[in-house]
């Protein structure tokens, strides 16, 4: 096991089973009104060109996105499938903790706008698990195979921007609670950092078949323990 992964893994996971308990015990939190005022009254200029992809990639879509991404890695470095299946299992996270917490969506009463308004529960965001997961595994699966270590900071701070831009979008349209969104960041963050902590999982992504190891997760991140 990689343990500073796996602490990781347990804060995160702490830190959204708090936010669970207190959207459990008041699902109506002031401070999520006036952040989502304050996000919707925003300008945000080139980022909000994308809120409709992360409007239009929900439902079956994203499992479409899912299906050519798992393709992605088994042509480019297939020995990281396994990973990026793992990965992919936070699906099943938002599936159990969306029908156990039915968290009413914002209203134009409450809000500034709502120009989406699924039927499902708004607790907890399944389209920020999702963006998380996917362009996490990503960069994991390929990017840490095929991008230079110096160009490996730049590929993170692109993750990074578009987590930040999904989440912003989630909250924009009105879909979303900000401590939805929050809970989506933390539960992705909490089950890849968990899985990749996993050495027999995550050491075959930064393993090629012909030149040994391209270099391991501790070797990159300094993730010696």
């Amino acid at each position: 096991m990689r343990l500073r992964l796996l602490a990781v893994a347990i804060a995160a996971a702490l830190a959204a089973g708090a936010i669970t308990l207190i959207i459990v015990m008041s699902p109506n939190l002031a401070i999520d009104v006036t952040v989502e005022r304050d996000v919707q009254a925003t300008n945000w200029g080139p980022l909000a060109l994308a809120f409709p992809v992360f409007s239009w990639i929900g439902d079956a879509k994203g499992a479409v996105l899912d299906v050519v991404v798992f393709i992605a890695v088994l042509i480019w470095n297939r020995r990281a499938w396994m990973l990026a299946v793992a990965g992919a299992l936070t699906g099943g996270w938002y599936l159990l903790i969306s029908h156990l917490i039915n968290r009413a969506r914002p209203t134009t009463a409450q809000v500034l706008q709502v120009t989406e308004h699924p039927g499902a529960s708004s607790f907890p965001s399944g389209h920020t698990i999702f963006i998380v997961t996917v362009t996490v595994v990503l960069m994991l699966c390929l990017g840490y195979r095929y991008l230079p270590r110096w160009a490996r900071p730049i590929g993170w701070a692109v993750v990074a921007l578009i987590v930040f831009d999904g989440a912003i979008s989630r909250i924009y349209t009105g879909a979303h609670w900000p401590t939805d969104v929050l809970a989506g960041v933390l539960i992705a963050v909490a089950w890849i950092s968990f899985v990749v902590s996993i050495r027999w999982i995550s050491d075959r992504a930064f393993v090629s078949e012909r030149n040994g190891p391209v270099a391991t997760l501790t070797e990159r991140a300094g993730l010696a323990s």
